[in-house]
């Protein structure tokens, strides 16, 4: 059987979306918040300070902040450059996040456990723009499409053809976690915009490119080849 070889196509157009805040804050205490790497998340403190003399904050075995109320001293901070601690109500701005920074996050008040309060943090890294390219697309063969990032932790892959969603059928595979969509049996009816949505829990990227579709007759007349086979060394440009 003939081997095609070519570049295929790559990927023209692309659009992005990141959750690029400075600062957020989180939910309720207790709650599990998501952040990107290198981005900022504000830990909430507390409503009022009343019968409040110790603020800490706990991140696994270390002790991030230590603060007296009732004490005119500065809070004791681990790392003022990445820590902002607001004394008016005890909440905890954390920047330039890194993964080594998920964990659970405790505010600890007059170091009664009762009065404990935690927080869940996850911090991921951002999905990275795709590449995006095809194989050869000709009647009657199978289509392969794929949709490459370099970041493992993807959400999910989404396929589009003329901005609609795929239709489910055996006409459309994927494979490969979803970063691969085969088109089997090609016809003349599958030419057209393709589209890749790669999302995480906190940015996505899309990318499309035009696929265009070959009978067999005009890769073998591109090749200068036979009626019925295409030889090993056939190119198509």
């Amino acid at each position: 059987m003939c081997a095609l070889r070519g570049s295929g196509l790559r990927a023209p157009l692309s659009v992005a979306w990141l959750i690029s805040w400075w600062s957020v804050i989180a939910g309720p205490p207790g709650e599990k918040i998501t952040a990107a790497v290198g981005s900022c998340i504000v830990l909430p403190g507390l409503d009022q300070l009343q019968g409040v003399g110790l603020i800490q904050w706990k991140f696994s075995e270390q002790y991030l902040v230590t603060h007296h109320v009732n004490n005119y001293s500065l809070p004791d901070i681990v790392d003022q450059d990445r820590f902002l601690f607001q004394k008016s109500n005890g909440s905890l701005q954390i920047c330039r996040l890194e993964v080594n920074d998920s964990g659970i996050y405790t505010l600890i008040i007059n170091m009664k456990k009762q009065n404990d309060r935690s927080i869940q943090l996850e911090v991921v890294e951002p999905v990275s723009q795709p590449e995006f390219w095809s194989n050869l697309s000709l009647i009657g063969l199978t289509t392969q499409l794929v949709c490459n990032t370099s970041v493992e932790k993807v959400a999910k892959y989404q396929w589009k053809k003329d901005g609609k969603p795929l239709p489910i059928e055996s006409h459309y595979q994927l494979s490969q976690n979803n970063s691969v969509l085969l088109i089997l049996n090609t016809t003349w009816s599958d030419k057209g915009s393709y589209s890749c949505n790669v999302s995480s829990e906190v940015n996505w990227h899309e990318v499309s490119l035009e696929l265009p579709i070959q009978g067999k007759f005009l890769a073998q007349f591109q090749c200068g080849c036979c009626k019925s086979s295409l030889p090993q060394d056939c190119r198509i440009l």
